[in-house]
């Protein structure tokens, strides 16, 4: 029996775009992000900062990520909080954040970076 060349043809095609796509398609590994509150409980009424950590499933830390954060009191209808992230190096990222009034207070927190899957975390505070 004999393969006729068409289908050698219709193998060697779906071989060379298989192979293609693979190489093309951007993977998206999942980051892992901690977050610490590095002022020690009860929070006050004033300036309080957070750490971050953003790492990958291995361990190692992600640079050059962008993380952007919003603050907002659950219970109440109020314009945004002023929230300054800074990176310090070594995948951490120090977040300085202006509670207004004491309450609930939630902080939402995300990050992106290149060939990571975007994370997200939801902070809930209670402050003094």
């Amino acid at each position: 029996m004999r393969v006729r060349p068409i289908f050698w043809l219709l193998l060697t095609f779906s071989c060379v775009t298989a192979l293609t796509l693979a190489a093309l398609w951007p993977v998206q590994v999942p980051a892992v992000l901690h977050v610490q509150v590095a002022e020690q409980p009860p929070l006050r009424v004033g300036p309080a900062q957070l750490q971050l950590r953003l790492t990958d499933p291995q361990g190692t830390p992600i640079e050059q990520a962008q993380v952007t954060s919003s603050a907002w009191m659950p219970d109440m209808v109020m314009g945004p909080t002023p929230i300054h992230i800074r990176q310090v190096g070594q995948g951490s990222y120090s977040v300085q954040v202006f509670f207004s009034m004491p309450g609930a207070w939630a902080i939402k927190i995300e990050a992106r970076a290149a060939g990571f899957t975007p994370q997200q975390q939801i902070l809930h505070l209670e402050v003094a």
